[in-house]
């Protein structure tokens, strides 16, 4: 049987056939498109001709695909799943997800429908001498970036479908259990030892902090992962990498010098001090800054581990995409930045 990830004829037959399974009416599916971005899942756009019954407007809807050959192979689609499903009708704007399972049989790999949402997303990497940033709009768009942060940290996620990724984690372990989650990452991906990498393990195995709650983390917060319209977010989206643990990783992740934009400002639109405010007022705690460190450099080894998955990826012919060596190449600079970062704690 032909690969439908690589024929959009099948695959929007088979879309079309799962639909009329799920909403137990015919439905139409008219062309599908790519979306170029992103460096994972691949995403498309899918108009589907009576989704909300006979004669009524297309709806476009979002599907996402996990391929065996992406960036992050091998997939699942449940825990974004469970984490879309658990944050609906809170103040945290996710789109609504529809269906979702890891059963290739249905479209080759690991998949996931949602709602579209309308707007644009915020660029992180600029060229050097970008303007920055109107203030206003900054200043607007950074305040709603941190409130949603906040709200989903304090998320009650125990009663929620993100429960079933509980797996006995507590603010005790959380910090370990994320390392030694990424260890195993870096195993699988490492073309070659890295000396300076197993020396940052064993430093984050033996400092880790106490966290002052188990919340659900998106795991990649940052400008590019959320669509804006006229100055308001309409949705955070890209929530692979979502799992639970202690809120300062989002923070240590988002405060990156990457994301900077050669700015001032976390993630182009953050005033630091502002920002610690803020969120601690919205989140019920106060930012302990040695927690804050320890994250940040938590933050470049996981990214360090995924310029490695990218330039294995593209090694081993998997993902032709230019970005994948791109991407490698950053993988000593960002060993650099480790290292100072964890010096600069002992």
């Amino acid at each position: 049987m032909d690969d439908p990830l690589h024929h959009d004829d099948q695959l929007r037959e088979r879309i079309a056939h799962y639909l009329h399974e799920q909403l137990g009416r015919a439905v139409e599916i008219g062309p599908l498109k790519r979306f170029a971005v992103g460096f994972s899942w691949r995403t498309y756009l899918v108009p589907v001709i009576g989704f909300d019954g006979p004669g009524t407007p297309t709806r476009d809807i979002i599907l996402r695909l996990g391929p065996d050959y992406g960036l992050f192979a091998p997939y699942s689609a449940i825990p974004e799943w469970l984490a879309m499903r658990s944050l609906e009708g809170t103040a945290i704007p996710v789109p609504k997800a529809y269906w979702a399972s890891d059963d290739e049989r249905i479209f080759g790999a690991p998949f996931l429908f949602s709602e579209r949402m309308q707007g644009e997303a915020v660029v992180p990497w600029v060229p050097a001498g970008t303007p920055p940033l109107e203030d206003n709009y900054r200043q607007a768009l950074g305040q709603q970036f941190t409130d949603a942060l906040a709200a989903l940290h304090r998320v009650e996620w125990q009663h929620t479908p993100m429960a079933e990724l509980g797996d006995s984690i507590d603010v005790h372990n959380a910090a370990l259990h994320n390392v030694q989650t990424w260890e195993k990452h870096i195993e699988r991906w490492a073309m070659r030892p890295y000396p300076a990498v197993e020396w940052a393990l064993r430093w984050l195995k033996s400092n880790c902090p106490t966290a002052p709650r188990v919340s659900i983390i998106h795991g990649d917060y940052r400008t590019g992962n959320f669509l804006e319209r006229e100055g308001q977010i309409t949705a955070i989206l890209d929530w692979e990498l979502v799992h639970l643990g202690d809120p300062h990783e989002d923070i240590g992740w988002l405060s990156l010098p990457m994301y900077m934009g050669g700015s001032p400002h976390f993630c182009r639109l953050l005033e630091p001090a502002w920002f610690y405010e803020r969120y601690s007022q919205q989140a019920g705690f106060e930012i302990s800054m040695k927690s804050l460190q320890y994250y940040r450099a938590f933050s470049l080894l996981k990214l360090t581990a995924t310029h490695m998955a990218a330039a294995r990826c593209f090694e081993e012919g998997r993902f032709n995409d230019m970005r994948m060596p791109a991407m490698g190449s950053q993988i000593a600079a960002c060993l650099r930045q480790l290292d100072k970062t964890i010096e600069a704690m002992a």
